[in-house]
């Protein structure tokens, strides 16, 4: 058996009082007249929620490009991961094919598979990334939101949001209880046809004047995916179970604390590389047991006074995922333990508002490689660390009567360093500026046009600087080729600049439509410095290197209409990507995508129904010039819930490709599945 790393090694006494130190020593800079606030304040008051969120920011920022996906929209999906809720948005595509093994999600040609897109939840980073591997672990059930900025985002981010930033929230009680209730609880049972899944869910939560708290579970069983060909697709079946633990304790209107805890495990049979077709000698079947757990402690401040709206937080984070290979009898293990604080201010100056923040987090990634099936055929087991330390800034600041400016920095300091006790790799660090810019023109109540520069980094990761060992061996005859890797601690952090208009047209209640808004974008992101893997044959090596640079572009048009009872959303997307130096095309580009969807809730009963449409097209510009086909996707959805004496119950209903379309997403080796039909009926009490 393989020995879990020890969580003492990252969770020291020195790192946890300098964590906590550091977030309550904020306080002191909180001038004493506050504190006389928040002596008078009424403390019988209502549990209350004010989070000066940085997703909150960007979503006032014009320049920003951010959806979100509610509750509702979670509800009637019934996605079996985040990557099923945002699929839909523009530019936005999930790589990796059929398998949840395998997911990632790609935002404007960028992945979060290598780190260029920023997971987060509740604000907390999610660092843990592997090969091949998919970094999506909470499931839908625990969410309430997803929020997804669209574009590089490090002013406020950090390292890794070059691509966009993918923020999920989790539930709390006060999303279930009415407001004439102070305990409740659900049960939920769901099937879905095409992988003949159970999926079983509940939760107990409640509040007093006070307190806030839910306990909620999950689990789920899952046979592997029925494709549109009506063939089985191999090892893509699953088990996972998990819970989220959330206490929120509000003594007064200006103090709030909130306590959660998230557990999360699922089991899995695939090939080593879950994102090709079938096992084989280079990616051998194993059966792989991911752990996913996190620790989270938030402080707010929010007292009645323009100057002072504080968020902060303190966190751990825990990611094992143990692979067996079957054949060969070995076990592999790769860890990443992440400690962390972050800190965010808002403050109004008359019209004038500022947003400041501090993060800083550690890293520890450790893996270990099992070869005694063929000593010295595997990569070599790592032991590194990572240190990251981030300061910002962001202005908003109005002009004149019709026009807005944003202004923001960022200084991030990280230090990368191999620390296997035989390494004898000097240790890498790097500090990085992120500038960014937008400026709003109010041509009238309705229409805005903002013209913003981005600018954004994402530091080398530990496995990239740090890999050794053998990466793959090739028969010759008598003999072995055996390509090895080469640490290269000199990489330099990737950089992007975008720049990007926006146009935003919020209409007048009209004929027809009492709601609603165009949001049209054309963007240009120019990436610098892009990590790639550079395998030399003959050489008989392979390299992480800085290798070219790309330039991404391409245009966002989002149209939402409401008129009574129907809502009605249309969506285009399309986008290129190319080697600036030789003109060639990148990989990862998402097709162009055009999505409508309506939804209709009936005056008379409560039914709400909905259908959405989404075309995908041919997608023939990659480097390789094959052909990935277009197809166009056709999904149902419907919910009621009954009265009298069935109040309580809730039934979804989902038809996801509806036509059993057989299709392959760009860049994706494995097939998607074909029609599946999803039952979830839920009581709640």
């Amino acid at each position: 058996m393989l020995v879990k790393t020890d969580v003492s090694e990252v969770l020291t006494p020195s790192t946890i009082k300098l964590a906590i130190g550091a977030a309550l020593g904020t306080l002191a800079f909180i001038p004493s007249a506050l504190a006389d606030t928040q002596n008078t304040a009424d403390s019988s008051s209502d549990v209350i929620s004010v989070y000066a969120s940085r997703i909150d920011a960007q979503k006032a920022n014009g320049a920003a490009a951010v959806s979100t996906v509610s509750l509702e929209e979670i509800e009637k999906r019934q996605g079996t991961s985040v990557a099923d809720l945002i699929r839909h948005l523009p530019n936005v595509t999930i790589a990796g094919g059929g398998r949840d093994e395998s997911q990632a999600i790609v935002i404007r040609g960028l992945s979060s598979d290598n780190g260029r897109v920023v997971q987060l939840i509740d604000g907390v980073r999610q660092n843990f990334s592997l090969g091949h591997r998919s970094s999506l672990f909470i499931d839908p059930e625990l969410l309430k939101t997803v929020d997804v900025v669209r574009g590089p985002a490090s002013t406020v981010w950090g390292s890794g949001a070059i691509g966009g930033i993918v923020a999920q929230n989790t539930k709390s009680a006060q999303d279930f209880l009415d407001a004439d209730q102070d305990i409740g609880g659900y049960l939920k049972q769901g099937f879905h046809s095409n992988d003949n899944a159970s999926r079983t869910s509940g939760a107990v939560f409640g509040r007093t004047d006070k307190i806030d708290w839910l306990v909620q579970s999950y689990y789920h069983d899952a046979d592997d995916n029925q494709l549109g060909n009506g063939k089985a697709l191999s090892y893509s079946a699953s088990r996972e179970k998990g819970g989220l633990a959330k206490v929120t304790y509000t003594p007064s209107l200006v103090h709030q604390w909130t306590f959660s805890a998230r557990q999360g495990d699922r089991d899995a049979m695939s090939p080593s590389n879950p994102s090709v077709q079938d096992p084989s000698s280079n990616y051998p079947l194993v059966y792989r047991q991911t752990q996913d757990q996190s620790l989270a402690v938030a402080y707010q401040y929010t007292p009645m006074n323009d100057w002072v709206d504080l968020s902060s937080r303190v966190y751990w984070n825990d990611t094992q995922m143990q692979e067996y290979r079957v054949v060969t009898d070995e076990h592999d293990d790769n860890q990443m333990q992440t400690l962390g604080l972050s800190l965010t201010n808002r403050a109004q100056f008359n019209d004038i508002e500022f947003i400041a923040g501090f993060d800083g987090y550690l890293d520890h990634y450790q893996t270990q490689r099992d070869d005694k099936s063929a000593p010295g055929e595997r990569p070599e087991g790592q032991d590194a660390k990572a240190r990251s330390i981030g300061v910002f800034g962001q202005l908003e600041i109005p002009l004149a009567e019709a026009w807005q400016w944003t202004a923001g920095l960022r200084f991030d300091d990280y230090k990368n360093e191999d620390t296997r006790a035989t390494s004898t790799i000097e240790d890498a660090s790097d500090s990085q500026w992120s500038p960014s810019t937008a400026l709003t023109w109010n041509v009238t109540e309705q229409l805005a046009l903002t013209a913003s520069y981005q600018e954004a980094f994402r530091a080398p990761s530990l496995e990239e600087m740090y890999a050794s060992g053998t990466h793959f061996v090739v028969p010759m005859g008598p003999s072995k080729l055996i390509n090895r890797f080469v640490p290269n601690p000199n990489l330099k952090p990737e950089q992007s600049a975008n720049k990007e208009l926006a146009l935003t047209y919020q209409f007048a209640p009209m004929a027809y439509l009492d709601s609603g808004y165009i949001d049209a974008r054309v963007f240009r992101n120019d990436v610098e410095d892009f990590i790639e893997m550079n395998v030399d044959f003959m050489g008989a090596t392979t390299t992480r290197q800085n290798v070219s640079n790309a330039k991404l572009e391409g245009v966002e048009l989002s149209f939402h209409h409401e008129y009574g009872q129907f809502k009605n959303d249309l969506s285009y997307s399309q986008m290129e990507g190319k080697d600036k130096a030789d003109g060639r095309y990148l990989e990862q580009i998402p097709a162009h995508k055009l999505v409508a969807e309506t939804d209709y809730r009936l005056a008379t009963l409560p039914v709400n129904l909905g259908a959405r449409v989404s075309h995908y097209a041919d997608q023939d510009e990659n480097p390789d010039q094959k052909t990935y086909d277009g197809y166009t996707l056709w999904d149902l959805y419907a919910s009621y819930s009954p009265n009298g004496a069935w109040d309580g119950v809730k039934f979804d209903l989902a038809i996801e490709n509806l036509t059993d379309e057989y299709y392959t997403t760009a860049w994706s080796q494995v097939a998607s599945p074909g029609r599946d039909i999803k039952l979830n009926v839920r009581y709640q009490f």
